[in-house]
């Protein structure tokens, strides 16, 4: 070992000094003093809901105290990553005992219950690997609570995840194909991977993201989150186009400009800047958030009209987990619409098999969609393991509302007008889909 003087452990790297605002540099560097500063500011947005276990609070805490000191040696932001890595287990453990509030009931082969008390969650794995209880004959499992679901559960993370997913701490079907790859480098950073290195950014996004993981364990969803984002803001948004195809869109407050007086124009609650907004279809879901197709098509006069007498509201939206109804009817499998939307179809509207996907986006669920009628994928209730969606449920239309329903939501029944942007980035209303329907 290099032994070194105080002096010069207090010395920066300068490749850390190289990682500025604007990405690396081979040119200029930060001050020291600037780059100290920077490094904590990238990870100070990664906050814990004071709700989180004291234990996995203080190891956190303790993660992001050492990834500052990464400005006096590059090699601690890997281990910054790697203690990230390492605390998602830790906070699932923390909060699978506190969900039980440290009593925790498994059911065996022949139905009968085992209470299991444990003050630490080691406690809890000795007792539950005691003779081959996750074994046969014994084969104790956890009923999970949310959906009476039994599952295997031997304290490890594959099971810890498991069963968040299960109570629904856990949400959202992109997230669900990034657990097994958190697992994956858990499992290195546990058991060895040799050497590697990480930049900065990775430390800090991971660091990000584990903050994201653990406040949702508790119950909070993270404002402009990149897993766990909470519900977005809707505005009340206009959406126009020109008879060229040019398409535009922004506040619906805005004062018309001479140049677009000849453009159609429709009014939505959206997110704003949705660059989905440009494929709109009123009927159906195109976009990449949730959106209301409200009034329209005509002019900005008529528009404005409009807006003066309803005062329309803005409100927010969930973007994980969102229901799609597709409709597969002779020999064509429909763009997915919204429960409200089917739910106002008229009867003539409802023939054919429907299909109730569960993903974070239209596009998602497009992709399964097509999959299931292609072959390639099951309409069997469950997660998918090819794509990221979930298959709720098929049937007749009638099934399919009632299943929707049965999930939670409150379905309004909505009629909006049937248009869509004629813009070259929209989605075709239906795809082939030869077969019964």
């Amino acid at each position: 070992m290099d032994i070194k003087s105080l002096e010069e452990l207090r010395q920066a790297d300068e490749r850390t000094l190289r990682f500025i605002s604007l990405g690396f540099s081979t040119g200029g560097m930060l001050r020291p003093e600037d780059a100290a500063v920077y490094q904590q500011e990238v990870i100070s947005h990664a906050e814990l809901v004071p709700a989180v276990a004291e234990g996995t609070r203080n190891t956190f805490e303790r993660l992001r105290s050492l990834h500052a000191y990464g400005v006096l040696s590059y090699e601690i932001f890997t281990a910054a990553e790697d203690l990230a890595h390492l605390v998602i287990e830790q906070a699932l453990r923390d909060r699978f005992l506190e969900f039980h509030h440290g009593v925790v009931i498994f059911e065996d082969a022949r139905g009968a219950m085992h209470e299991v008390t444990a003050a630490t969650f080691d406690a809890l794995y000795r007792e539950i690997h005691q003779e081959g209880r996750l074994r046969r004959p014994h084969r104790w499992r956890l009923r999970v609570r949310r959906t009476g679901e039994l599952i295997y559960f031997d304290g490890m993370l594959g099971s810890l995840f498991r069963w968040a997913r299960g109570e629904g701490l856990l949400r959202g079907q992109r997230n669900r194909w990034l657990e097994p790859v958190l697992m994956k480098f858990r499992n290195l950073v546990a058991h060895g991977s040799g050497d590697h290195l990480v930049m900065p950014v990775d430390a800090a996004r991971t660091i990000s993201d584990a903050a994201e993981i653990i406040n949702h364990l508790w119950g909070s969803a993270t404002p402009g989150g990149r897993l766990y984002p909470a519900p977005v803001h809707r505005a009340i948004q206009a959406v126009a186009w020109s008879p060229g195809g040019s398409v535009m869109s922004g506040p619906a407050s805005f004062p018309p400009d001479p140049r677009f007086s000849g453009w159609t124009y429709v009014v939505v609650r959206a997110v704003p800047r949705d660059d989905g907004l440009s494929r709109l279809d009123g009927l159906h879901e195109t976009t990449t958030y949730p959106c209301d197709l409200l009034w329209g098509p005509g002019t900005w006069e008529d528009a404005a009209a409009w807006l003066d007498k309803e005062q329309p509201e803005d409100d927010e939206a969930e973007v994980l987990d969102r229901l799609f109804l597709f409709q597969r009817h002779q020999g064509r499998l429909h763009l997915p619409r919204s429960p409200d939307v089917a739910a106002g179809l008229a009867e003539d509207e409802r023939q054919g098999t429907w299909y109730l996907v569960r993903a974070d986006s239209p596009a998602d669920a497009v992709g399964h969609a097509r999959a299931v009628v292609a072959g390639q994928c099951s309409s069997d209730e469950g997660s998918c393991e090819r794509c990221v969606a979930e298959a709720v449920g098929a049937g007749t239309w009638q099934e399919i509302m009632d299943l929707a329903a049965s999930t939670g939501i409150t379905i309004t029944p909505r009629r909006p007008p049937d248009t869509r942007v004629p813009s070259m980035r929209s989605w075709p209303r239906y795809f082939e889909a030869p077969g019964a329907s």
